[in-house]
C-alpha cells in the first residue's frame, strides 16, 4: 500500500492501466476485482454514480473508494475524473447501448416463448458485434504480425487452454495442422502438462489462451516456458492478467457479456487472424 502512494496516480487515462499493472498484485482480491473491472469498463465509471458503478461491478461503493486511494487517489471522485476526460478522446457509444439493453430486458417479460428466444438471440448477436467493434478499435495490427512473426520461425507451436479457453485452442490447433505447421496441443492433468511443457526447447513457442478466472496450469505453463527461454504468445482479457508478463507478447481481447455469459467472438476472430498471418509468413519463407 505504501508503494500505490508514494507516487502521484495518473492524470492521464492511457497511464492508468500501466500503473495499475504494478500495484495489481500487491492489492487485496476484492480490490482486485474493482481494478478488472474499471480497466474493462472505463465509460461505466466515467459516466455512472458510484451508487451504479458499484452495482455493476458487484461491490459496495466503500470498496470503490478503498480502491481509488489504494492506488493514489485522494478518493473515488479524484480517480473518476480522470476516467471522464478520456471519453474526450474514447468513444464507445456501443458499450453504453448494450449496457442500456440489458436493463431494458430485464423488465420484460415475453408473453410467448418464441419471443424469448428472439430477445436472447438479439441481446447475445449485440454483444458479439460490440466485442468484434472493440477487437478492432482495441488490438494493435503490428501486434499480430509481431505475434505471427514469432510463431512463424517456431520449430513447433504448442497451445495451452483449459476451460472457456479451450475452443481457442482447439480451433488454433486444428489450423495449425491443416496449414502443415508443426503444432501440439497441451492437455490432460495438469501433472502431466507440465512435463509436457518441461520438454518444449528454445527454438519453439507457446501459445496460452487464458481468462478471468485464470487457469492455474495455463499460468504455470508460461512460467515453465519463459524459465527456460521459450518464446510465449498470449490470448487474454487484460493487462492485469498474470500471462501477460512484461517478456510475453500479449493480444487483449475484449468480450462483452451478457448475464453473466462471455461468448469467444472476438477471440475466435483474433485467433484466426493470428493463424493466417503465421500462415502467411511460413508460406513466405518457402
Amino acid at each position: 500500500m505504501s508503494n500505490a502512494i508514494s507516487q502521484k496516480p495518473p492524470r492521464v487515462f492511457s497511464e492508468i492501466r500501466p500503473w495499475l499493472q504494478k500495484r495489481y498484485v500487491s492489492l487485496p482480491k476484492r480490490l482486485q476485482r474493482v481494478a478488472e473491472f474499471v480497466v474493462h469498463n472505463p465509460d461505466v465509471v466515467a459516466l455512472n454514480t458510484i451508487a451504479v458503478i458499484s452495482d455493476r461491478a458487484r461491490v459496495t461503493p466503500s470498496a470503490l473508494v478503498r480502491f481509488a486511494k489504494a492506488i493514489g487517489y485522494r478518493g473515488f471522485s479524484d480517480m473518476q475524473s480522470v476516467f471522464q476526460g478520456s471519453m474526450r478522446h474514447m468513444p464507445l457509444p456501443y458499450v453504453q447501448r448494450i449496457h442500456h439493453l440489458d436493463d431494458q430486458k430485464q423488465h420484460e417479460q415475453p408473453e410467448q416463448p418464441e419471443q424469448l428466444e428472439q430477445t436472447v438471440l438479439h441481446r447475445f448477436s449485440r454483444a458479439a458485434s460490440v466485442s468484434i467493434n472493440k477487437l478492432e478499435q482495441q488490438v494493435d495490427e503490428a501486434t499480430i504480425l509481431q505475434a505471427s512473426k514469432r510463431l512463424a520461425t517456431a520449430r513447433c507451436i504448442y497451445l495451452a487452454g483449459q476451460g472457456r479457453a479451450a475452443p481457442v485452442t482447439t480451433y488454433l490447433h486444428y489450423m495449425f495442422v491443416k496449414m502443415g505447421l508443426p503444432a501440439v496441443l497441451l492437455d490432460g492433468l495438469a501433472s502431466l502438462m507440465a512435463d509436457k511443457a518441461s520438454l518444449i526447447h528454445r527454438d519453439e513457442a507457446l501459445v496460452a489462451v487464458s481468462f478471468n478466472p485464470y487457469t492455474a496450469n495455463t499460468c504455470e505453463l508460461v512460467d515453465i516456458c519463459l524459465a527456460r527461454q521459450v518464446a510465449v504468445v498470449a490470448l487474454t482479457d487484460s493487462t492485469l492478467s498474470p500471462i501477460a508478463r512484461a517478456d510475453v507478447l500479449h493480444l487483449e481481447v475484449p468480450e462483452q457479456e451478457v448475464g453473466g455469459f462471455r461468448g469467444l467472438s472476438a477471440t475466435m476472430c483474433l485467433a484466426l487472424c493470428l493463424v493466417l498471418e503465421t500462415g502467411k509468413r511460413c508460406s513466405q519463407k518457402d
